[in-house]
């Protein structure tokens, strides 16, 4: 049997847009905390007793200009960061400066999943991305699905600019926090208020 390819994995009419798939799971939750994150004993991450999981990869082709640098978890910065924007043709306009945004409405001193996206000086101007967040929380586990839009700017960035996005995992003082895992897709759209 022939093994899958983006070709038919995919439709047709997606098949020219790049795509990003990177997976983060307890590991690197767990692999970021010990990195020099101090946590309240009240904080957890865990599956459970019983561990199990099935799944495949598929490479694809990173998007050059937009590439994920870092992930992890972290504290939610002061001041909250904005949200991003959730309607497609109208994206959120990346600045020409390094800023902290929200995938979902963030709380300064939460604890949050953290994904660093550095835009080159070779982005194309104008351009509508789509991002798309999973995240697999609590027992059971509870899926929970963002879609956010970004817009790179009408200029090229003269450097290299490094965007934090985070997703508020909540507040630790409330009680533990299981972060099971992470799922993140990035395509660029043929045209401002296109993307899938």
């Amino acid at each position: 049997m022939r093994p899958p390819t983006e070709s038919n994995l995919f439709p047709p009419r997606r098949a020219h847009a790049a795509r990003r798939w990177a997976w983060a799971g307890t590991l690197v939750a767990l692999l970021a905390i010990g990195a020099g994150w101090t946590v309240a004993a009240s904080f957890s991450i865990g599956l459970g007793s019983t561990e199990t999981g099935s799944g495949a990869y598929h490479p694809t082709t990173q998007l050059t200009y937009f590439a994920e640098v870092d992930s992890g978890v972290g504290v939610v910065p002061a001041p909250a960061p904005t949200t991003l924007s959730t309607t497609v043709g109208a994206p959120t306009v990346l600045p020409a400066v390094a800023t902290n945004y929200g995938v979902n409405t963030a709380t300064a001193g939460d604890v949050g999943q953290f994904w660093k996206f550095t835009e080159a000086t070779t982005a194309p101007v104008n351009t509508e991305l789509v991002l798309r967040f999973s995240i697999s929380t609590g027992a059971g586990p509870t899926v929970t699905t963002v879609t956010a839009y970004v817009e790179t700017q009408a200029t090229a960035p003269g450097s290299a600019i490094t965007f934090v996005l985070y997703f508020d995992l909540g507040a630790v003082s409330a009680g533990s926090i299981t972060l099971n895992n992470v799922l993140e897709i990035t395509q660029q759209c043929s045209a401002v208020g296109t993307c899938p």
